[in-house]
């Protein structure tokens, strides 16, 4: 990415008060909170019209449910991710990435640096959520990798993943615009004086992302639960997008009333 095609969002001009705020712990008035937020809710709103954005999230969905399915391969082509006999973590996460690849290729004149922020966002909560369900005393054989993503199409887990999902997504929005300016705000004298002092606000960007992006996760939930098990609808792309619509409402809602907190 190194083009700038989001345009100048408001907040831009407040990074350093942003930095100094979450590096100095001092408390910040309306604008600063503002500030912070606005970039992740105007992302939100904009990554709707971007459809890798969408593509990412539906893939978490039909993904777990393609490795539950008897018909494995017939389950994977149909969400249009290739995978070969006895695939590891690694080749999931790959053939993951070439359909989100592929996407982008294909709607070249509407995908934008969003879109590749969330595939990279939606590969690492993918990762992790497998990961972490992985048998940790013996290498993992392919029936126990399948075994972990397909138990990841549960509403419960669904809700956990999304949470991952937006939260990883806003943090790399906020990073986009603040990684441009770092040589503006590292050094003697400026904002950041160390590189420690960038590790917390690093930390602070992804408390803060986590905490905003938690309201969604009973959301998510109760969203896939209804739809998908109790009246069986086959979840579709736009489905995903009405999803994400609501989504981007309720962290709004949910940043608004964050607001003035120490």
């Amino acid at each position: 990415m190194g083009h700038q095609r989001l345009g100048r969002l408001p907040a831009l001009r407040l990074l350093p008060q942003i930095v100094r705020y979450l590096v100095t712990g001092g408390t910040p008035t309306g604008d600063l909170i503002d500030g912070v937020t606005d970039v992740g809710q105007q992302a939100l709103e904009r990554a709707l019209r971007d459809p890798v954005f969408i593509e990412a999230l539906w893939l978490l969905i039909r993904l777990p449910q393609a490795a539950a399915a008897r018909c494995l391969d017939d389950e994977f082509s149909s969400c249009g991710v290739r995978l070969g006999p006895d695939p590891t973590l690694a080749d999931i996460l790959v053939a993951y990435n070439s359909a989100l690849e592929r996407v982008q290729r294909q709607a070249h004149n509407t995908a934008t640096d969003l879109g590749e922020m969330a595939r990279q966002a939606a590969m690492a909560a993918l990762a992790n959520a497998v990961q972490s369900r992985l048998p940790s005393l013996w290498e993992p054989t392919s029936e126990d990798v399948r075994a972990s993503l397909s138990n990841l199409k549960g509403a419960e887990q669904f809700g956990s993943v999304s949470h991952q999902f937006y939260s990883n997504f806003v943090e790399r929005v906020i990073h986009y615009y603040v990684d441009r300016n770092l040589h503006q705000l590292v050094g003697p004298e400026r904002v950041a004086r160390s590189v420690h002092d960038l590790q917390a606000f690093n930390n602070s960007i992804r408390r803060h992302c986590e905490e905003s992006a938690l309201i969604m996760r009973g959301f998510a939930r109760d969203w896939l639960g209804k739809n998908y098990y109790r009246d069986g609808k086959q979840i579709t792309r736009e489905d995903i997008r009405s999803f994400s619509g609501y989504v981007a409402e309720k962290v709004k809602a949910e940043l608004a009333q964050r607001k003035g907190a120490p």
